[in-house]
């Protein structure tokens, strides 16, 4: 039921080879082009796969660039790419466009990579920009990535037709490019190590894995930090690390205990979570973890902070939610929070709901989709007949936004509107509930989603990225990682894709990789420590220093893993224990 975003399109661009050129001056208004000798304009190639991709002079003498569509191919795209030596938030394309006889689409693309993988795309696809026009400027943008390394701007055309770009422009935070100071990137294997040393050393305080004691006394340097904060996010390089949930569990217990958090949030199914909640008290704890949590999650680490959360609930008012998809149990949570009110009308928006949930599963896309659309739309209906009945109580409100958020990609398709990413659906939950102004949150989640900033595919670390953006300071991110050991994964890669959570949890090295990691750097500095990224800065007058880290997910490490990251710009803290094992199934 998960949609996914690999277009034809998309998936035929992140594979083409990529050209190496660069300039200082760059040719975006293709005026260095003579046909005589040339089929491009100086620095412009093809992407794609219609024969006729070049440049052309008109009447008057001025450059354009040029497609033409051919019964073989599926789209071609006049492409440049510019080094991305720049430094800002927002990134934007502009262009103008003719075109003539267009029958599927025409319009901008723009590219951003970084050193291991692509980091960002967008295109003007969606918009099905057809038929005939004059010239006309077109802008798209994209968030740009501190790790970002090469931007491709280009002009595409779909199937048939006949398109010429001109006067293309890129600015970064509204300044031009072509005169915006160049910043080269720093990266970690050229840095010079003795003054990142001593810098890690200035800005780090030990700690003492030893016991729960010690653990708990080194950590008073960052509960002082967070003080007031009214996020705290705290990560994990990998979910299947002992030592993460541990720590954890003790910074999770203080905050609640004395900073008045009052609500831990986790990087699971939201009507799960809200089920586990429910029979809590009447249903042992193995049961509950093996129903409704991720296989990763059904560990004697998670069942520790779980059996201390249900005896400890009601003293310290505190909730557990999930911030992730909800499609499995939504119905069945909805129908027992509706119980007690007897209205007809109710009752048929229910079975209407019930009904187009039952249509949903099938393997016919079209049926999907027209099904998952009605979903949406039955929520919504319920949502208003509460409201305009007096009966829409805050939990009622809560989990109908839920329901409609993991359905609002359908929506999105139907009114041709950008996709949401897991990451922006999560942070959406995440800020829902810290509308409530006596909420304190913490949030359990992969450093991959909890970053200060997009680490890849426009995607990736929006989560956190959003939540800084809406709560600044009042936002905190605690990144974890580690170097050697090993590690807890399951063989599932979709982790939601159906709600059979019985994966065997299965244990895996750490693999040894080529060239200097972030983890390496911190390896030198100590066993296990925790770092101030704000003073780490100080230190270094920088934190755009860009090494790769790992990021293993709920699978087995691979080089997909593997990400080149400003890791002291992505994270307001970061503890390093240079060596972990794998947490400790319940069920295998």
């Amino acid at each position: 039921m998960r949609i996914e975003k690999n277009h034809l399109l998309l998936l035929f661009i992140l594979v083409l080879p990529i050209t190496l050129f660069s300039q200082n001056k760059y040719n975006l208004n293709f005026d260095d082009f003579n046909p005589e000798n040339q089929e491009m304009p100086t620095g412009w190639f093809k992407w794609g796969n219609f024969k006729v991709v070049t440049g052309e002079k008109e009447n008057g003498g001025n450059s354009v660039g040029k497609v033409i569509s051919d019964k073989s191919g599926e789209f071609g795209c006049i492409t440049y790419k510019i080094p991305a030596n720049y430094t800002g938030d927002t990134i934007r394309l502009s262009a103008k466009i003719k075109y003539e006889n267009v029958k599927n689409y025409v319009g901008l693309l723009m590219r951003i990579d970084g050193y291991s993988k692509f980091l960002a795309f967008e295109s003007m696809q969606k918009l099905k920009i057809r038929g005939t026009k004059d010239w006309e400027e077109y802008s798209i943008k994209l968030p740009y990535p501190s790790n970002a390394k090469a931007i491709y701007v280009g002009g595409i055309l779909g199937k048939k037709g006949t398109a010429w770009f001109d006067d293309f422009k890129v600015t970064i935070d509204g300044e031009d490019i072509q005169t915006l100071k160049e910043t080269p990137k720093m990266i970690l294997e050229k840095y010079d190590t003795n003054e990142l040393q001593s810098a890690i050393s200035q800005s780090s305080t030990p700690l003492d894995l030893s016991n729960e004691e010690t653990i708990h006394n080194s950590l008073d340097p960052l509960i002082t930090k967070i003080g007031d904060k009214k996020i705290v996010a705290i990560g994990e390089s990998t979910h299947g690390t002992s030592e993460f949930y541990r720590l954890r569990e003790i910074l999770t217990k203080r905050l609640i205990k004395e900073k008045g958090f009052n609500l831990v949030v986790l990087e699971n199914p939201y009507d799960d979570l809200e089920i586990l909640n429910r029979d809590l008290y009447a249903l042992p704890l193995d049961s509950l973890i093996r129903k409704h949590l991720f296989s990763i999650y059904q560990t004697q680490e998670m069942k520790s902070f779980l059996q201390w959360y249900k005896d400890n609930q009601f003293g310290y008012n505190i909730a557990f939610k999930g911030c992730d998809d909800s499609y499995w149990v939504f119905h069945k949570l909805l129908k027992d929070h509706l119980a007690s009110i007897h209205d007809k009308k109710l009752h048929k928006l229910l079975l209407k709901l019930e009904s187009n949930i039952a249509k949903s599963s099938t393997d016919n896309l079209k049926k999907e989709h027209k099904a998952n659309t009605s979903i949406y739309y039955d929520i919504l209906a319920i949502e208003n007949h509460l409201k305009s009945t007096q009966n829409l109580t805050p939990s009622l409100k809560e989990i109908l936004f839920n329901g409609r958020n993991t359905y609002i990609n359908y929506i999105n398709i139907k009114n041709k509107k950008p996709i949401q990413s897991r990451d922006e659906i999560m942070a959406d939950r995440v800020s829902y509930f810290a509308k409530d102004k006596n909420s304190k949150i913490i949030v359990w989640a992969h450093n991959a989603h909890i970053s200060n900033d997009i680490i890849t595919d426009n995607e990736i670390g929006i989560m956190g990225r959003d939540l800084k953006q809406e709560f600044g300071t009042a936002y905190y991110s605690i990144g974890l990682t580690t170097l050697n050991g090993n590690y807890s994964y399951i063989e599932k890669k979709f982790i939601n894709g159906d709600h059979n959570y019985t994966e065997k949890l299965k244990t895996a090295n750490f693999e040894e990789k080529e060239g200097l990691f972030w983890e390496h750097v911190m390896a030198e500095s100590g066993n296990s420590f925790m770092a101030d990224m704000s003073i780490l800065k100080k230190e270094l007058n920088s934190d755009d220093i860009l090494g790769p880290t790992k990021l293993i997910g709920y699978s087995k490490e691979s080089e997909k893993d593997i990400y080149f990251l400003p890791l002291f710009k992505d994270f307001d803290s970061i503890i390093f224990i240079k060596n972990t094992n794998s947490t400790t199934p319940i069920f295998n």
